[in-house]
Parts: structure tokens; C-alpha cells; sequence
């Protein structure tokens, strides 16, 4: 019997492939756009795409392929499917006949109206820009600082560099959303530098600053949530210190409240879950591309690294404070309803202490009672009995000389004795059948 492949084997095989790193031959220009859209949003960019493939007459993606590349001559397009945003790269040789530094983006060669009907909104925009040293210059300059041509098109004041692999190529950049509403990046290299690894470079790049725009979107509703998340903490702590006193406010009105605030935790907790846990996977995957990129400080500038732990790292801390401080309260919330029933647990039992001391009371008394009525009945009883029995014995007493209030003298304690031995063996099989109710 042949052995059968798993459903999904040659599709989670083929995962490990989806995004290589592109060859991109120095001097280069890349552009690359992501653009936010929910999943069920992706089949107006999927269609998009289908589009641009037939304007320029290229093969069509794969029906449920989570990237496309298309090869359009004079550039190249790699489209990629993520779960919350789509992303599409341009990449293309330097512009002729000189080229200035994104004078002429890479973007710029799709056709306008297609870039203008591209559904859904921007989160992320990036030019990577790639340049070569001219032939016969024996290092990238001594100074190591931002070529000339280079430093008028980025911010002094956020101007971030690095160098990779021995100082054979170096970037800049300085985060900030230019005129054109892209990023910059700028890359140099020395001449006969790999294609593989500028590729790697500028992916490395645009990931960082793509997954860093992912991770921020949690930053306004993180800011939004903290005014409530106060208003819960001292309505929470007011609600715990009641539970704590000796006050008149009633357990179920305390219960009520606790449970509000437990209810409204748990809301805002699932109104903003699936923003703060992705915020967190994003941001993870952010200081892996900056770790895996490895770029050395260049003297002057800041270096990338030190840049993102104080400019954006805050910011995932925020984020990260939120979710903190939501299961923080939401444990604190758990901790008073737990409080609040062993109050009321304490004053059940009390009051069922009281109940059964009242019981035993009244049982006593009923005890009491029952023993009272019981020397009654003996008394009674006997009072009869002896009686009677004086009607038998008193014909043979007064043959033998006994009078008949001397018969009936003999007769009183022998009497009493039987009736109180009668009236207590019914008591026992009264008790024995008890019993043997309450064991069955």
C-alpha cells in the first residue's frame, strides 16, 4: 500500500520558501508599500493584483499563494499576503541617465492609476535607495560619515548609520515620513558587492520599519484605554475596601459592583486582546531583524540599535503595560469576589450557628418538656394500674388480714417500677427505628 502525503505537507514545505531575499545588483532603487486590510478585505488586493498582471501581460498567481513574483522587464514586483496587511515591493536598476537619490523612486514605473485604485490605507512606505563607491576609491571614505549627496535628503536630528559585513557597505536613515509620505533608507556599497546580500540588506530594512509601523497600531489603543482602566482601579479599590469593613453596605450590592467591574475588565480585554498580542509578536519580530541584520555603529551616528531601544522600544512598553495592567485588574477583581464570598461564606455560617444553637434549644426544652410529660404518664399510669390491681388483690387480702389500703400500699412501687420499665423499652424501639431512618 503506498504511503500518502499529509494534506498540507507540500504547503508547509513550500512556507519555508514563500520570502526569499531577493538578488538585487548594485546600483539599485526599491520601493515598498504595505497597505493595512482586514483578511476579508484581501480579495479587492488579490483582484488588484490580477490586474496589474494583465496590464503587462504576466502570469497570475496561484490561487491561494501567499506570495507573487512578477518579473516585468524593466523592474520587478513581489506582492506578499500577511494576516493584517498586504505588502508590495518594487525593485529596479538605477534611473538613466543620472541618477538622484529618490529623485526617480522605483514605485514610480507602476502605472498611476493603478497605485491610485490599490485598496486599503498605508501603513508603511519605504525607498531604499542603493549605491556603489566609484571605481578606484580604495575605502568608503575615511571619515565614515553620510556622503554629501546623501545627508540633504534625510533629518540630521534622527540621521541613524550602520556598516555591514567588515565595513563593506553602510546605511543611513532617519524614520521620518519625507514629502513623498515614504521613509528613506540609503545604502552604499563597495564595487563587486554581492547581489544576495544587498538583498538581504534592504529586505532586513523594510521589514524593520514595516513590522515597526505593526506593532505601534496597538499605541492609540493602548493610550485610549488607560482613562478607563484608572476609572476601574479606584472604583475597583473602593469596591475592595468595602469588602474589608464594617459598613452598611449590603454583600449583594457589593456583589453587584464587583461584578461590574469584573464584566467591564473582561470587555476591554476583549475589545483590545488581538491588537496588544499582535503588537507583542510584531515587535518581537522587529528586534529579531535588528539583531539578524548586525550593524556596526558608524562614528558620528547613531546607531540602530540604541536608536529603537529609546525612541520605540517606550512605546512597546506601553503596550506591553496595558496588557499588564489589564490581567493585573483582572486578578484583582477575581481576588475581591473571592474575599467577598468568604464573607459571605463567614456570615452563612454564623447564621447557621445560630440557627443550630436555637435548634438545641428548642430541642432541650422539647427534651425537658418530654421528660416532664413522661413522669407524667408513669404517674398517671400507675395511678390506674395500681387501681386495678387493687380490685384483684384486695378479696385475697382480707383473707389473710390485709386491709385494702395496705394492698393497695404493696402494690404502688411494684407497679410504678413495671409501668416505668414499659414506658422506657418503648422509647428505646422508638430511638433504634430512628436511627435506622436517618442510616437508610
Amino acid at each position: 500500500m503506498p504511503l500518502l502525503d499529509h494534506p498540507d505537507r507540500v504547503r508547509l514545505a513550500n512556507e519555508l520558501h514563500a520570502r526569499p531575499f531577493p538578488m538585487l545588483p548594485v546600483p539599485c532603487r526599491v520601493s515598498h508599500v504595505a497597505v493595512s486590510a482586514p483578511p476579508e478585505d484581501q480579495s479587492a488586493a488579490r483582484q488588484h493584483v490580477l490586474d496589474l498582471c494583465n496590464r503587462f501581460g504576466a502570469p497570475m498567481p496561484a490561487d491561494g499563494a501567499p506570495q507573487h513574483n512578477l518579473d516585468l522587464g524593466r523592474f520587478r514586483v513581489k506582492w506578499e499576503w500577511h494576516t493584517e496587511f498586504l505588502a508590495f515591493t518594487v525593485l529596479a536598476g538605477p534611473a538613466a541617465p543620472a541618477h538622484v537619490p529618490f529623485a526617480d523612486p522605483a514605485i514610480s514605473l507602476l502605472p498611476k492609476d493603478w497605485l491610485d485604485g490599490l485598496p486599503g490605507t498605508i501603513l508603511a512606505a519605504i525607498h531604499v535607495h542603493g549605491e556603489t563607491v566609484e571605481e578606484g576609491s580604495a575605502d568608503l571614505g575615511p571619515s565614515r560619515t553620510i556622503p554629501a549627496h546623501l545627508a540633504p535628503h534625510f533629518s540630521s536630528d534622527s540621521l541613524i548609520g550602520g556598516s555591514f559585513f567588515d565595513d563593506t557597505a553602510r546605511f543611513w536613515g532617519d524614520f521620518r515620513i519625507h514629502e513623498d509620505g515614504f521613509m528613506r533608507f540609503a545604502v552604499r556599497t563597495m564595487p563587486g558587492f554581492e547581489q544576495a546580500l544587498m538583498g538581504r540588506i534592504a529586505q532586513r530594512l523594510i521589514e524593520v520599519e514595516t513590522y515597526r509601523a505593526a506593532s505601534m497600531l496597538a499605541l492609540p489603543t493602548a493610550r485610549g484605554v488607560w482613562p478607563r482602566l484608572n476609572e476601574i482601579d479606584r472604583s475597583l479599590a473602593e469596591a475592595t475596601a468595602a469588602v474589608g469593613s464594617d459598613g452598611t453596605v449590603s454583600e449583594r450590592k457589593m456583589l453587584d459592583r464587583i461584578t461590574e467591574l469584573s464584566a467591564r475588565i473582561e470587555t476591554i480585554t476583549a475589545e483590545n486582546a488581538y491588537r496588544l498580542d499582535a503588537s507583542r509578536a510584531y515587535a518581537e519580530i522587529v528586534w529579531r531583524r535588528i539583531e539578524v541584520l548586525s550593524a556596526s555603529p558608524l562614528p558620528g551616528h547613531m546607531n540602530l540599535k540604541s536608536f529603537m531601544a529609546r525612541r520605540y522600544d517606550p512605546a512597546m512598553r506601553s503596550c506591553e503595560a496595558t496588557r499588564s495592567r489589564l490581567a493585573t485588574l483582572s486578578e484583582r477583581a477575581e481576588r475581591a469576589a473571592t474575599l467577598l464570598r468568604t464573607r459571605i461564606d463567614v456570615t452563612l455560617e454564623e447564621q447557621n450557628r445560630e440557627v443550630l444553637a436555637s435548634m438545641n434549644e428548642r430541642s432541650a426544652r422539647q427534651l425537658r418538656l418530654q421528660e416532664t410529660v413522661e413522669g407524667l404518664s408513669i404517674v398517671a399510669i400507675s395511678y390506674y394500674a395500681v387501681s386495678l390491681a387493687a380490685l384483684l388483690v384486695t378479696p385475697l387480702a382480707k383473707a389473710i388480714g390485709v386491709s385494702a389500703t395496705g394492698a393497695k400500699a404493696l402494690l404502688v412501687l411494684p407497679v410504678v417500677a413495671l409501668v416505668w420499665m414499659f414506658v422506657q423499652r418503648v422509647k428505646r424501639h422508638a430511638l433504634e427505628a430512628a436511627r435506622t431512618d436517618l442510616n437508610d
